[in-house]
Formats: C-alpha cells, sequence, structure tokens
C-alpha cells in the first residue's frame, strides 16, 4: 500500500496556470488552478483511497495533477490524459520521477499497449465519471484493466439535487446517488466494498453558489477558507457519516470474469 510521503518535486508550491480552449475547458482549468491551492483537501481525498491503492496505479483523467502528487511511491503509476497542454504539464511536473508515465489517450481507447488488461493492482478514477455519456461502459474498462483481486476507486459528483449552474459549466452530464453509483459498479463486474458520501459543508456550499446564486465558477478566496476547515471537517465525517456530500466514493473489486466491451 501507499503512504503518501510521496510529496511533490516542485517544494509544495501550486501548479503553474494552464490554459485550454473551450467554454467547458476553461471551466475546468479555473476549478484546477484552485484546487491546486488546496493542499489539505486534496490530501483528505487521498486519505479516503490511500488503502485501497497497490504498487501497479492508474489514473485516469490526471489533470494537472492535484492527486497524482499523492500517487508518487507506487512502484508504477500510469497517468491517463487527453488534453494535451495538461499532459505536457504533467511530464514537466512529474518529470524527475522514472517510476510515472502519460498516456495520450481517453479511458475509452483501453485496453491499450500503455494501459494492458489485467495490469493494475489499483484503478483511480476521481471526478472524471460524470464527463463521460457512457459511463457503465467505462466501468466495464475499469474492470478489464484491474488484476484479480485490485481495487477500482471512483469518486464523483454526489447529491443530484446539487446540480447547477457551475456543473454544467464544467461539462457534467450528471450527479450520483450512492445507489445509483453501486448499482453501476455491480453491473460492470465490480462489488463494491467500501461506499460513503463525502464533504458534507461542501455540498451546502455547492448549493448555495450553483443553485441559489446561479454562480459558474469556483470561488477562490471561499475555496481557500475552506480548506482551513478540512481537518476538522474530515474527523468529524470519520466519526459520523454525512447523509450525503459533495462527492459519492465507491471502491469496488472484481466479481466473476471482466464483461467485454
Amino acid at each position: 500500500m501507499l503512504d503518501g510521503r510521496g510529496g511533490t518535486n516542485d517544494g509544495g508550491r501550486p501548479p503553474a496556470p494552464v490554459s485550454v480552449e473551450g467554454d467547458a475547458g476553461d471551466a475546468v482549468t479555473h476549478s484546477l488552478r484552485v484546487l491546486a491551492t488546496v493542499y489539505h483537501y486534496n490530501h483528505w481525498i487521498f486519505s479516503l483511497i490511500r488503502d485501497d491503492l497497490g504498487p501497479a496505479v492508474l489514473e485516469v483523467g490526471a489533470g494537472t495533477g492535484n492527486i497524482t502528487q499523492f500517487l508518487l511511491n507506487a512502484d508504477r503509476l500510469v497517468c491517463l490524459e487527453p488534453c494535451a497542454p495538461y499532459r505536457e504539464y504533467l511530464a514537466r511536473r512529474f518529470a524527475s520521477h522514472l517510476n510515472v508515465a502519460f498516456a495520450a489517450r481517453r479511458i475509452e481507447e483501453c485496453p491499450a499497449p500503455d494501459a494492458p488488461e489485467s495490469s493494475f493492482d489499483s484503478v483511480v478514477c476521481l471526478n472524471v465519471l460524470e464527463h463521460i455519456d457512457d459511463d457503465a461502459g467505462v466501468l466495464a474498462r475499469f474492470r478489464r484493466l484491474v488484476r484479480p483481486g485490485g481495487r477500482v476507486i471512483v469518486l464523483v459528483p454526489g447529491s443530484p439535487f446539487l446540480y447547477g449552474a457551475m456543473d454544467r459549466a464544467m461539462g457534467h452530464r450528471r450527479r450520483y446517488t450512492l445507489r445509483g453509483l453501486r448499482r453501476l459498479f455491480t453491473a460492470a463486474g465490480l462489488r463494491p466494498v467500501r461506499c460513503r458520501h463525502v464533504n458534507f459543508v461542501g455540498a451546502l456550499g455547492w448549493w448555495w453558489r450553483g443553485r441559489v446564486r446561479r454562480k459558474d465558477t469556483i470561488p477562490e478566496t471561499q475555496t481557500r477558507l475552506f480548506d482551513r476547515m478540512v481537518p476538522v471537517l474530515s474527523a468529524v465525517e470519520r466519526i459520523i457519516p454525512p447523509p450525503f456530500g459533495q462527492s459519492v466514493l465507491v471502491v469496488g473489486e472484481p466479481d466473476g470474469p471482466a464483461p467485454r466491451t
């Protein structure tokens, strides 16, 4: 298992700005820039999946490396990132890590030579599945990529009633219920072993900004203030699981033969 002490090769500084053309791309890039500045939140998300990580890890949609920075202790880390500016930035940011490879392809193209079938102990997909039309088909691909006994780890936006202006701007096709994501895992041949809502306070903020005020970008100042609350918030949610949250996390294991896509 990974212990999360890999850190970054940039002294803990947030990533440099990355530019992507297109309205949805601009909104996504803005969110990645903001999230690059909230270390406590990123580490909290990593801490929720740390015990499910094995020696060979596939990260689907690595973005600008906000979570990648915590996965560097893997013996082998493959980052799928089809967006060229993001991928080029990742390659520069983690150039000194010889255990990390970057693949310029979409998950719909896998298995592939740089992401072979049954070759990963863990498939990590954080805040990506909601952008994909055929989410069920992609989960079936995760099942093919993970080894027997491995783990598929998916974090997605939760609580459909939160869907609003920020979701639309970032190209979210949907938000998920915990029950609905569990069903998708089961249909893909993955047995859910751990499921939970994440970030109750963040859900309230998302509802207020995206649904009530109809703003379409993540607020920078408020997000940094929220990051200061994360150590307390995460401790509370360890003791009292929230009834809903900004995100839904499901971890699954292969259950039976892999479906073909």
